[in-house]
């Protein structure tokens, strides 16, 4: 470990910092995705409803 000059070693634990903070912002970013996906979904549900409404008043008329 003695034969590593000092500025080798501030390499050495940025990359490792740098790593970690990617791994712990992807997790993070995963959790959001999450919640966003249930909000779409939620959306996709009114939308289709919405769509039945007007079909049946569509076939009401017709």
């Amino acid at each position: 470990m003695e034969m590593i000059p000092w500025f080798a070693w501030i390499a050495i634990v940025a990359i490792i910092v740098w790593g970690m903070v990617m791994i712990f912002g992807k997790s993070s970013n995963m959790s959001k995705y999450a919640d966003r996906d249930e909000e779409w979904q939620r959306e996709i549900d009114s939308l289709r409803r919405r769509i039945e409404d007007l079909e049946a008043q569509l076939y009401r008329r017709g």
